[in-house]
Parts: structure tokens; C-alpha cells; sequence
């Protein structure tokens, strides 16, 4: 039994397809398969059943769940206690963080942690929100940063607190604009090139969600472009592409010349932002990490 193995049982377990499991973690479905009947061999039973075209656990599939998830948990704080006596330091810190977290609100708090604390070697990785609670799960990192709602099944073994609360805004071109004026309708806005962040992110969930409470499904809507970056979308925006919901946070002085915010009547959803953590114990670098981030949210707000 691998860390491998529990890891891909966990994946496939959450998601209940084979394909999707290799799809999140860019291996290939025969590479899932195999592993997951390895293990099977390796237990002497089936893990997982097939009905239709869903994956579900076995008996012996549910009992080993709560056994696996501890035993990746177990790992994971095994490896940051021996990182902490590594080297004189306190080990490594693995951040993943959501699209505008990473690039709006971390930066500076990022910067002064590395300053206090030399001695942390940290990596910040930008994720979708899909991504990084599997990452936690499976100790690829440490503390994560999303924005939205978590399923059911994602929030298990997860501890959030909140960040901080944004707010989606309309930007469009302000020399290649498509909306004449300073205020629009989401009836015209159906009728323009929208340009999506993709499936997973956090931005486009909230997005999804609002416009479904006004019976507005994203199929109503003329939708260009499904893009995995939000700097990206800046600047398809700023050249004329298109129009794009996105966290005003994201919407920086420096942009200002290129993009412009537009008003739509009745629609400007608000979300929240969340830290999100380990059901385990946290490591050292994690803990001073947090009280950093509490420290500068605290002077944000004054």
C-alpha cells in the first residue's frame, strides 16, 4: 500500500470517476486504474463498484475512507515535523491560493512574512478553488486561500475562516468598449462576447450562482472565451475581445487606463473569502503564517 495508491483511492472516492480523478491529477485513466486494482489486489477486495456511469464504494471501500484520510494526514505532519528540525529553520510553507487572493491581497502580506521570517522557505501556488482543496487534502500544501462555497464533499476534513468579503464587477475596453455608458443590463449583456474564467474557479461559481437566483443560466449568455487566468482575461478585455465579471479587487490602478467598470442594474454579487486549513495539525511556519495574515487584515480594515 503506497502513498500513491491512497492518494488516487481518495481522488477517484471524492469524484467517483475514473476519468475525472486522472483529469485532477494529470495522469491517465489506465494509470488510475491500475493503480487503484493494485491496491485491490494488494487488500484482497474490490474497492469501488461500478453503476452505470458512476464509481461507487464498495463496503470495504467506505471502511478503508476514514483510514486513508488519516493516514495521508499522518504523513503530511509527519514530514512538516522533521522540516522544522531541518536546516536550524521551520520548513517549508506551501501556500495555494485562488486567482485573486494570490495576485490582490497576498503579495504584501507575503512580503512581510518573508521579511520577519527568513528562515520559512515559502511557495505560493495560484489554484483554482477545486485544486487546492485536494491539494490540502493530500498535504500538497499547507494553507489555502479560495474564494466561495464549498460542496459538501470538499469541506470534509477542512477547517475555513473567513478572509474577507469582495464584490464582482462588469469591466469592458475603454477604447474597444461594447457598452455605451457607464451602466448596462444583464438583458444586453446576453447580447455581448462574455469571457469566463473555467470550470472550478471561484469567480466563475459565484457568477453562475447569482445569475441562476435571476433564472439566468450561463446557455442565455453569448459566451466567447473560457479562460484559466484573470490576467489574461484583463487583457483580452483591454483589446476588445469581449466583456468579463471579475473581483474588483482584481481591477488594479494600473488598470485603469486600459479597463473600466461598468454598472449593471439590479447585479453586483458579493462573495466571501476564505482561509482554508487542514482538518490535522497545522506546522509551525503555518500557525505564524496565519497570525501574519490576521495582523494585516486587521490594518486593512481600519
Amino acid at each position: 500500500m503506497t502513498h500513491d495508491q491512497l492518494r488516487i483511492f481518495l481522488k477517484v472516492a471524492e469524484l467517483g470517476s475514473f476519468t475525472q480523478a486522472g483529469e485532477t491529477l494529470f495522469l491517465t485513466q489506465p494509470a488510475i486504474s491500475l493503480q487503484v486494482k493494485t491496491l485491490e489486489q494488494h487488500l484482497g477486495v474490490p474497492l469501488f463498484e461500478r453503476k452505470g456511469r458512476q464509481v461507487l464504494l464498495t463496503e470495504a471501500g467506505v471502511r478503508l475512507l476514514p483510514h486513508a484520510r488519516r493516514i495521508m494526514d499522518e504523513i503530511a505532519d509527519a514530514r512538516a515535523r522533521v522540516a522544522e528540525l531541518s536546516s536550524g529553520t521551520l520548513g517549508n510553507l506551501r501556500i495555494g491560493s485562488s486567482t485573486t487572493i494570490g495576485t490582490a491581497v497576498l503579495p504584501s502580506i507575503l512580503y512581510d512574512f518573508s521579511r520577519k521570517n527568513p528562515q520559512i522557505r515559502t511557495s505560493l501556488s495560484i489554484l483554482n478553488t477545486h485544486r487546492i482543496v485536494f491539494d490540502l487534502k493530500t498535504s500538497e500544501i499547507d494553507i489555502g486561500f479560495i474564494e466561495g462555497d464549498l460542496t459538501r464533499t470538499e469541506s470534509q476534513g477542512v477547517r475555513r475562516t473567513f478572509l474577507a468579503q469582495d464584490r464582482l464587477v462588469l469591466v469592458d475596453s475603454r477604447n474597444n468598449p461594447f457598452i455605451v455608458g457607464e451602466e448596462t443590463s444583464l438583458e444586453e449583456i446576453r447580447r455581448l462576447p462574455l469571457i469566463l474564467r473555467e470550470p472550478g474557479s471561484g469567480t466563475r461559481q459565484v457568477l453562475e450562482d447569482a445569475l441562476l437566483d435571476r433564472e439566468l443560466p450561463l446557455d442565455l449568455f453569448t459566451v466567447s472565451l473560457t479562460v484559466g487566468h484573470t490576467g489574461v482575461i484583463k487583457k483580452m478585455v483591454a483589446k476588445g475581445a469581449g466583456i468579463a465579471f471579475m473581483s474588483v479587487l482584481a481591477v488594479e490602478k494600473t488598470d485603469r487606463d486600459q479597463l473600466r467598470i461598468v454598472r449593471v442594474r439590479d447585479f453586483s454579487p458579493i462573495r466571501d473569502l476564505w482561509i482554508v486549513t487542514p482538518g490535522r495539525r497545522m506546522s509551525s511556519a503555518a500557525r505564524l503564517f496565519l497570525d501574519g495574515v490576521q495582523e494585516s487584515m486587521n490594518r486593512m480594515s481600519r
